[in-house]
């Protein structure tokens, strides 16, 4: 009588396919829209948490989104205040 052994099975971690594609999605949109690629990494973000995976391209759309967000504020604020310290005639 021979026994077979067999092998133990290795479950790959499958990641939700919804939160990966919201961090693409945000990491792209971190450099066309950032404040709304704020929100749709803090999603991906916390729905890859909430799954028990860490999704860099995630925590990287979401930095890109605020370091980008607040430069575009910067040089809002920066042609506000050259447009005012114009002086009228």
């Amino acid at each position: 009588m021979t026994e077979t052994t067999s092998a133990p099975a290795v479950q790959g971690a499958v990641q939700d396919p919804q939160a990966n594609t919201l961090a693409i999605v945000g990491f792209i949109l971190a450099f066309i829209a950032p404040p709304i690629g704020i929100v749709l990494s803090w999603i991906a973000v916390s729905k890859a948490g909430k799954a028990g995976f860490d999704s860099k391209l995630s925590k990287w759309g979401l930095g890109l989104s605020i370091v980008f967000t607040v430069l575009y504020l910067a040089l809002v604020a920066a042609g506000v205040w050259a447009a005012l310290a114009v002086p009228t005639m």
